[in-house]
């Protein structure tokens, strides 16, 4: 068992301790720990990337977020959204050849990611903030998103009016349902159940919604008019790719493209190339599995049995 292993279990016992004499404080504190972003990573080539953008800073819930765009302002634009733990930097690969073809790029940090101020985030913060920062910059043209932004932005563009939606998307190494998230973390942490039971009490009296209601593959079924790529490594072992296809089986006009061994960030030369000609040009990967309405719903995730057969362990608690 590795460091990060230790600390996760050692945290995991101290709450199921708590959780004797009252779950729903065991939660409580299973939640903020969860909530809370790790420690931001900026690597030089990052810092060098992101000083080359036209930045402003939007005060949203007292938090400063960076927004950051490269190319023309009269350009269509594209919208980046990066997964949990990331900052802007991420896009670099991406920025060049959209700047290229004509685009203009635009990308944000959310609260204790990058260059943000400090703070928590939530699925419901990152879909609120989404949706605010889509609605000022008006009608954009292109999604780029990844992982935890990309799955909460599904619930951001459903909220919208279609006159704001983009041309097409394409989500990278997202998931498919907020339950499947907490199950991986309670596993990983080794939570007893009245730990995790005070865990989800906990959220749904925050959100005033159930657990079960936060989930990508239903709120994508609204949004069978977006043309939409989902890329996802068959072998991800951070979000499993039972995700990728209980995604794609909700979502009417969709497209499955599954680079084997290209990991969870999915960085690999190929797929960007793959990335940029759909965003650019429209045009699919070869070999990609297309929902036009033919494939019966995947159901969610619902036991800890089940999760188990997804192969939902995740590395990130690993």
């Amino acid at each position: 068992m590795n460091g990060k292993q230790l600390l996760f279990k050692g945290l995991g016992h101290t709450i199921n301790t708590v959780s004797y004499l009252s779950p729903d404080r065991a939660g409580r504190i299973a939640f903020k720990i969860f909530a809370t972003p790790p420690k931001p990573r900026i690597r030089p080539k990052e810092a060098a990337f992101l000083g080359a953008a036209d930045r402003h800073d939007l005060l949203w819930r007292q938090h400063r977020i960076p927004v950051y765009s490269w190319g023309e302002k009269h350009h269509p634009t594209v919208f980046c959204s990066y997964g949990w733990g990331y900052n802007a930097g991420r896009w670099r690969h991406f920025v060049p050849g959209l700047l290229e073809a004509g685009y203009r790029v635009v990308a944000f940090d959310p609260p204790g990611h990058g260059l943000a101020t400090k703070g928590s985030l939530t699925y419901p913060d990152l879909v609120d903030l989404q949706q605010h920062i889509l609605e000022t910059l008006g009608k954009i043209d292109l999604v780029l998103a990844h992982s935890f932004g990309g799955g909460c932005l599904v619930e951001s563009l459903t909220r919208m009016p279609r006159a704001l939606h983009p041309e097409r998307l394409c989500l990278m190494g997202i998931f498919s349902e907020v339950r499947w998230i907490f199950e991986v973390y309670a596993q990983a942490m080794g939570l007893r159940r009245p730990a995790f039971r005070g865990m989800v009490n906990h959220i749904e009296g925050l959100t005033g919604r159930c657990l079960d209601d936060f989930d990508v593959a239903r709120n994508a079924q609204s949004l069978s008019h977006l043309p939409t790529l989902l890329v996802h490594d068959p072998e991800d072992r951070t979000t499993a790719f039972r995700n990728a296809e209980r995604n794609l089986s909700h979502w009417s006009g969709s497209a499955l493209y599954a680079p084997r061994g290209a990991g969870h960030h999915l960085g690999t030369a190929e797929v960007t190339n793959k990335v940029l000609h759909w965003l650019i040009e429209a045009q699919l990967p070869t070999g990609v599995i297309q929902n036009s309405g033919n494939l019966d719903p995947m159901p969610a995730i619902v036991t800890r049995e089940d999760l188990m057969a997804s192969g939902g362990v995740s590395d990130y608690y690993q």
